[in-house]
């Protein structure tokens, strides 16, 4: 095994140690309790589920925290994202499940990933869950599928997992960030708001996933050509040591190794290239061959409920909508054929309104619990107050 491969191998276990608290040794009493933190507090102290005494309320300041996974309990809970991150209910969920599957003391959680990205701001929500997890290690696994890979935002979440593995067909990278127009049209930020502010908003980007990635011991430039392709980089040999370098960098000692990146375009990775250049740990051929590389053959893998509960239930939010919209349409169109015919009564027309009023109101009811659904909550209540508004009028004629 050469020197970078044992040094590697060295920094992941001692992430490792760090990410997953299970024994706790007061630093300065002769108390050793053996477990997992949650993340609920009470009075400023953290629960912690013992195997000695059950819960307890520890400050972990005092404790030395060493893994060694004794006191956890032998599942692993899978997180699902599967397609375009676009969805505020699904984000929600996301952010509920991670802390909720985190407290139950799991070997790890498993974040499933195939998405060809979507909004940054959700994105970023997502990251800041996975790496808010401080308590128990997060891996993330390319499971390819009909996107291939994680692309664009979703390569973010991605790199904020603590340990990334890809299954042998997928690839990651492309996140360039984009604006979209009312149109659907799509445009870089340049195009989007000129050359200065685009700048400011691309450069907060790249930098956002360098961090991302260095904080996981992965390359920062790697994650920037990513996402900018004025980047290039190239890996050299340094004094034995590999380095990812712009080229503008290279010394005249330096080993050229190959171009990993050209200006022009914007970095992708196949799994095999990600394992290599340290984006990712390595690759694997199924979740379940993972969860056993890993070290955790016997492991009970559990898909988490909630995600698939929250993604029912927005479903079926939204045919309600559809069909309380429908009916909307179909009443509109029944008034208006009446009223040319003179045959709306003025006590008719104010039943109809007022049942027409009600079906708007619970439409905008709908909207408020379920932002996601695709119309603008301002359109909802202008048509609630166009019907009382008509309604009442009618109500005052004599």
């Amino acid at each position: 095994m050469s020197r970078n491969c044992r040094n590697r191998l060295i920094i992941i276990f001692c992430l490792s140690s760090i990410l997953s608290a299970d024994t706790f040794r007061h630093r300065s009493q002769n108390i050793v309790y053996t477990g997992y933190a949650t993340h609920k507090t009470n009075n400023g102290l953290n629960v912690v589920n013992t195997l000695e005494k059950g819960q307890l309320e520890l400050n972990l300041a005092d404790y030395q925290i060493e893994f060694n996974e004794q006191g956890r309990n032998p599942f692993v809970p899978v997180l699902a994202i599967d397609d375009e991150i676009a969805y505020e209910y699904a984000v929600q969920s996301f952010e509920s499940a991670i802390i909720e599957e985190s407290d139950k003391g799991p070997l790890m959680i498993l974040i499933e990933l195939d998405t060809p990205g979507g909004r940054v701001d959700l994105a970023k929500r997502i990251c800041a869950a996975i790496t808010g997890i401080k308590y128990c290690k997060t891996v993330c696994y390319v499971k390819g599928g009909k996107h291939g890979g994680a692309f664009s935002a979703g390569a973010a979440v991605a790199l904020a997992c603590d340990t990334l593995y890809m299954a042998p067909e997928t690839s990651i990278g492309a996140a360039a960030m984009i604006a979209t127009t009312e149109a659907g049209l799509t445009m870089d930020m340049k195009q989007a708001f000129g050359e200065t502010v685009g700048e400011k908003y691309n450069a907060a980007w790249r930098n956002y996933l360098a961090s991302l990635a260095q904080e996981n011991n992965r390359p920062g430039i790697l994650a920037k050509a990513m996402a900018d392709m004025d980047i290039a980089v190239v890996e050299v040999k340094r004094n034995g040591q590999q380095l990812f370098i712009d080229p503008q960098e290279q010394r005249a000692n330096d080993a050229f190794v190959r171009t990993i990146s050209r200006k022009g375009e914007l970095l992708v990775l196949t799994a095999a290239d990600a394992a290599a250049l340290h984006i990712a740990d390595g690759v694997a051929d199924s979740l379940a061959s993972l969860i056993s590389r890993l070290g955790y053959p016997q492991a009970r893998i559990e898909s988490n409920k909630r995600l698939i509960a929250a993604k029912e239930d927005f479903e079926k939010a939204l045919r309600r909508f559809d069909q309380l919209k429908e009916k909307l349409d179909l009443k509109f169109k029944e008034i208006t054929a009446k009223s040319q015919r003179s045959a709306l009564t003025r006590s008719q027309a104010v039943h109809d309104l007022d049942e027409l009023a009600r079906n708007a109101e619970y439409l905008l009811r709908l909207k408020r619990s379920y932002p996601d659904i695709p119309v603008s909550e301002e359109a909802i209540l202008q048509l609630v107050n166009n019907i009382k508004a008509e309604s009442k009028s009618i109500k005052a004629m004599r």
